[in-house]
């Protein structure tokens, strides 16, 4: 098993109170957060499984705060199965910022990330559609 540091992402063999390379007292550190906090930070976590939980977890819980963090991960992320699921979670936000980003994400060079926003702009303006 690996741990983490949360604030410097050093990674280390056994569970330590204090990070060896920043000094951050990280039970202290993570005491302090919340779930959705934790869940904020995990979006730069460096395996891959952890940062695809947090954001399927931010959007389910609908985190308003975690919008424009997915946004950029989306925006610079090179794996297709991440950028599926932050499209995919930011589907539950439905603002106008988050639609742009969504249509852009439809010209996408991965046919599986184009796909996905499609539907889910498709899925939004049908949506709206039903509102009005």
């Amino acid at each position: 098993m690996r741990f983490y540091c949360p604030q410097c992402w050093a990674d280390f063999p056994e569970d330590v109170a204090r990070c060896p390379r920043c000094e951050l007292d990280i039970q202290g550190f993570m005491d302090e957060k919340s779930f959705r906090e934790k869940l904020l930070i995990a979006l730069n976590h460096p395996e891959q499984t952890a940062r695809l939980r947090a954001v399927t977890l931010l959007g389910r819980l609908r985190e308003e705060r975690a919008v424009e963090p997915l946004i950029s991960l989306l925006r610079r992320t090179r794996d297709v199965y991440m950028a599926v699921a932050v499209v995919q979670a930011l589907r539950k936000f439905d603002r106008p910022d988050v639609r742009a980003v969504l249509r852009s994400m439809t010209a996408h060079p991965a046919r599986m990330v184009r796909e996905e926003a499609q539907r889910t702009v498709e899925a939004l303006e049908t949506e709206e559609k039903v509102q009005q």
